[in-house]
C-alpha cells in the first residue's frame, strides 16, 4: 500500500511539470516597456519636422518691377543699398518710382535655370503696403495730366514705351532743370521724343524732354539718356559735352 501511493505521488508530480512545461509564458513587463519605447522613437523619427520661418520687416523706396524672367521680382533701395525681392505672390503694380514701403519678407529656396536648377535661398515677399507717396506719385496727383511722347521707330512695343514713360515721369518729378520747374509750375504740356544712341560702347534711350510753343514749335529743354541694360538716366550736359548721372 505504502509502495503504490509513492508511485500514484511520483506520476503526479510527473503531470503537473508535464502541464507547467506546455503552458503559455508570460511576457516580462520590461520587455513590453522596451518595445513601446522603440516604437515611439521609431514614429517620432518618421515624423515629418516642421519647419520655422522667419519674417522680417522693414521700409524700402521703390524702384521697379521685372516681370520678364523665371521669377517677377520688385527693386527697390535703403539709402544706397539696392534689394531684389522675389514679388511671385503680390499682383499689385501700382507703385511708382521713389514711392516708400514697407515690406513684410522671408527666405525661402529659388531654382536657377539653365545652371541645373541650383537651389538659392532668396528674399520672398510676403506683404507690401505704401507708406508715402515719392515724388512720381505726387508729380502725377498734381500736374493732373499725361505727358506726351513721340517717335519714329515703329519697332517699340506698348509695354516698353510704357516703361520709358515711368523713366520720364520719374525724371521730370525730380528735375532741377529751371525751365522744367517752370513749366511744372505754369501748368504747361511737357512732351518728350524718343530715339536710341550709342556713347563710348553703351545703348541708351535718349528722351528729348521740351514743350510745344503757341507757334507749334517743340523746343528741348533737356536731354536725358536711359542706359538699356541698367537704366541709370543721365541728364547731357551740353557746356561740358558730356553725360552726367542723374541723383536726387
Amino acid at each position: 500500500m505504502k509502495i503504490y501511493y509513492i508511485i500514484s505521488l511520483f506520476a503526479s508530480v510527473l503531470i503537473a511539470q508535464a502541464c507547467a512545461n506546455n503552458a503559455p509564458k508570460a511576457v516580462e513587463g520590461k520587455s513590453v516597456a522596451l518595445d513601446t519605447a522603440t516604437f515611439a522613437e521609431e514614429s517620432k523619427a518618421t515624423k515629418p519636422a516642421v519647419r520655422k520661418t522667419t519674417n522680417f520687416i522693414d521700409t524700402f523706396e521703390f524702384e521697379a518691377y521685372n516681370d520678364q524672367g523665371d521669377y517677377m521680382l520688385l527693386y527697390t533701395k535703403a539709402g544706397k543699398e539696392p534689394s531684389v525681392f522675389i514679388n511671385d505672390k503680390n499682383e499689385d503694380r501700382s507703385l511708382l518710382r521713389g514711392d516708400v514701403c514697407e515690406i513684410i519678407w522671408t527666405k525661402d529656396t529659388i531654382y536657377i535655370a539653365g545652371d541645373g536648377d541650383t537651389p538659392e535661398i532668396a528674399d520672398w515677399l510676403l506683404k507690401i503696403k505704401k507708406v508715402k507717396d515719392g515724388a512720381a506719385s505726387g508729380f502725377r496727383k498734381k500736374y493732373g495730366k499725361s505727358l506726351k511722347y513721340h517717335y519714329t521707330n515703329e519697332g517699340y512695343s506698348q509695354e516698353y514705351l510704357d516703361h520709358l514713360y515711368l523713366s520720364a515721369e520719374y525724371y521730370i518729378a525730380n528735375s532741377k532743370n529751371k525751365l522744367i520747374v517752370s513749366a511744372l509750375k505754369s501748368s504747361e504740356q511737357i512732351e518728350y521724343s524718343i530715339e536710341e544712341r550709342e556713347e563710348n560702347g553703351r545703348h541708351y534711350d535718349v528722351l528729348g524732354i521740351g514743350r510745344t510753343s503757341m507757334e507749334r514749335h517743340f523746343s528741348i529743354m533737356q536731354w536725358i539718356y536711359i542706359d538699356v541694360e541698367n537704366h541709370k538716366i543721365f541728364e547731357y550736359d551740353l557746356g561740358n559735352e558730356e553725360l552726367v548721372e542723374f541723383k536726387n
